[in-house]
């Protein structure tokens, strides 16, 4: 019997030393999904594009990973469980959980700026979701889709639609999709451009003045000459209130969409298809030539950390003293 105890209170506290000294990568990193491997797997590589590594590895459909704010844990959606939903992992790929109980179809998280929430998309309900990171205290924020967090913690940027309508698994009819913002505070709503439609992916600046997004610009597309208007997408960059709109990769040969931004607020991230191929590209904010970063299979979404503008957090090491303790007495 003291064996089974001694066993299982250095289990314990291995899983507890696995979480509480999680490591973030000591360089900038994206964090990005693929098929390269034959399902949809989470990759990690430098800004560059170099050592591109597989750090989940395993049969289920891993994908849209985020960094928490210190980089020690990244956020993603998985289907390991039968149903899509939210799992946390340690920057290296290891010490993989769900965040939550019951599993409803979460998708898309982003985190708030101090790493305590996140927010959410459910495709049951077409609405946005905000929870605590142990996945408690769940509730709904908004109708919409593909939220993302203001770096300074005060708004919400989604996509909203008042005829979203899904047509089949993964195919979502979309007529008015609009960026909408929500203040956190009074719950108010704004349009970032009032009056554009067809906008999505909206991606906050790091100092939450400026927002990159997609948008298929119905003006631009020749609809008379055949063009698919979904080829049309490019991104754009506008302030905050809405000025100084501006263009800053176009569509030319193949849709471009779903902008991230560089830590230091000078480059994005795009996607791209490329001969049936989706890849990442990067691109200087005030430059004209792109560099592709991946090259093999799909490749979706992406999010950069660089621990120069992570998020600092002090480590704790009374809390394995404390837990330790409680375990020995009530045992």
């Amino acid at each position: 019997m003291k064996y089974i105890f001694y066993a299982l209170s250095a289990l314990l506290t291995l899983n507890i030393l696995s979480i509480t000294f999680a490591k973030a990568p000591t360089t900038a990193k994206i964090v990005f999904s693929s098929n390269r491997d034959g399902n949809s797997e989470i990759y990690t590589m430098n800004p560059d594009g170099s050592e591109q590594v597989n750090l989940t590895k395993h049969r289920a459909s891993d994908y849209n990973p985020v960094w928490s704010p210190t980089g020690e844990q990244i956020l993603f959606v998985s289907d390991r469980h039968g149903t899509k939903d939210l799992y946390l992992m340690n920057a290296d790929g290891t010490n993989v959980r769900k965040v939550f109980k019951k599993l409803v179809g979460r998708q898309y998280p982003t985190w708030s700026p101090d790493g305590k929430q996140f927010a959410y998309h459910r495709f049951d309900k077409l609405a946005i979701y905000v929870a605590s990171r142990d996945g408690k205290n769940e509730k709904e924020l908004a109708s919409g889709l593909w939220p993302v967090w203001s770096p300074n913690g005060s708004e919400i940027a989604f996509v909203a639609d008042e005829k979203f309508v899904f047509l089949a698994e993964g195919v979502l009819q979309v007529e008015n999709a609009k960026i909408q913002i929500i203040n956190l505070q009074t719950n108010a709503q704004e349009a970032l451009l009032p009056g554009k439609r067809l906008m999505f992916s909206p991606a906050w600046a790091p100092n939450s003045h400026k927002i990159a997004f997609s948008w298929i610009n119905l003006d631009a597309i020749n609809l008379l000459a055949g063009q698919d208007p979904a080829d049309a997408e490019a991104v754009y960059v506008v302030n905050r209130d809405g000025s100084g709109l501006k263009q800053i990769v176009d569509a030319d040969d193949a849709a471009t969409s779903n902008p991230i931004w560089a830590p230091q607020a000078d480059e994005l991230i795009y996607e791209k298809e490329v001969r049936e191929d989706t890849h990442l590209f990067k691109i200087l904010l005030d430059g004209d030539v792109s560099e592709k970063l991946t090259q093999q299979g799909d490749n979706f979404g992406g999010d950069w950390f660089d621990p120069e503008f992570a998020l600092p957090v002090s480590p704790q090491p009374q809390l394995l003293t404390t837990v330790w303790g409680k375990l020995k007495v009530e045992n």
